[in-house]
């Protein structure tokens, strides 16, 4: 666990008040974003990983807040060109007491044991194949918005589910929230030894949901070729497929999309489809762990 109580490396780092407090107050921004100001102080956004919807939502987060977001995006025109090791980055940057640190990196970089050497809180933006704690929040919080009780709740996820930092973090944030998780696709792309509800055929699974999220085929993590006019025609999603699906069912997707393997683009225009909120949501939600963060600073 986390020294500080702010950061945000995994989902287990939270509670249940503390993830209903989390929502609560990515409410009450989407309603009046400016409601805080923090200016003069800065957010650092160390992104050693690609990301677009991540990225922003937080410069976007930080920028509602009055935060100055210093941006470091890849290796490109910084000390990592010289051999600068990230952890040395990040505790180089972390001297120039940023609010908070939001981190995207690969498995390799240590987020805990970085979190024991800096006093600001991490907040986790994506860490390789282990966790991404928020991108699950938003997507709780998309359903949630959409007046879901999470007792009653069945979330399906579809496709990658073995290369998938997002469910690693659902699967932590469902024992807290209560909803049930179901998996579906080729027995390849599910984690070894994985012991939760399962579906072999893409029709059973749509069956049990209430609610689908479609994960993007990591052709680049996979060691054997695998068929896409395969993989769409089983598992991918499209309007002729959803159209005896349940009519108030929701339809996620944390992006990026490959359209026309997970899903067609068309499904885009079913108003089942929230992938689209989901971005909007992620924005206010990453907006609520920086002002939890900011908080916490300020008190202290």
């Amino acid at each position: 666990m986390s020294q500080h109580s702010s950061a945000l490396i995994e989902i287990a780092n939270l509670n249940f008040s503390q993830i209903q407090s989390l929502f609560l107050s990515a409410l009450e921004f989407s309603k009046n974003p400016g409601r805080k100001n923090y200016a003069a102080q800065t957010a650092a956004l160390l992104f050693f990983e690609p990301s677009t919807r991540t990225r922003f939502s937080f410069e976007t987060a930080a920028a509602r807040l009055g935060l100055h977001p210093l941006l470091l995006d890849g290796g490109a025109g910084t000390s990592l060109e010289k051999g600068e090791s990230i952890e040395d980055t990040v505790l180089n940057i972390a001297a120039m007491e940023s609010a908070a640190l939001i981190i995207r990196c690969k498995d390799d970089v240590d987020l805990y044991a970085l979190q024991k050497q800096i006093k600001m809180p991490i907040l986790n933006a994506g860490w390789g194949r282990k966790a991404h704690p928020s991108q699950a929040l938003l997507d709780a919080l998309t359903l949630k918005a959409n007046g879901r009780d999470f007792e009653k709740e069945k979330l399906l996820v579809i496709g990658d589910v073995k290369h998938s930092r997002v469910i690693g973090s659902h699967f932590q944030l469902a024992k807290i929230l209560g909803y049930q998780i179901a998996v579906c696709g080729p027995q390849s792309f599910l984690p070894e030894n994985y012991s939760g509800l399962s579906f072999e055929k893409l029709e059973d699974g749509l069956k049990w949901a209430t609610s689908v999220m479609a994960l993007r085929v990591q052709h680049e993590r996979h060691e054997e070729v695998h068929s896409v006019a395969t993989y769409r025609e089983q598992y991918g999603l499209n309007l002729q497929k959803l159209k005896s699906w349940k009519s108030d069912g929701l339809l996620m997707h944390p992006g990026p999309i490959n359209y026309g393997v997970e899903l067609d683009v068309d499904v885009n225009q079913d108003p089942r489809c929230k992938i689209l909120e989901q971005v909007k949501w992620g924005a206010y939600i990453r907006q609520a762990l920086l002002e939890r963060a900011l908080s916490e600073r300020t008190v202290s």
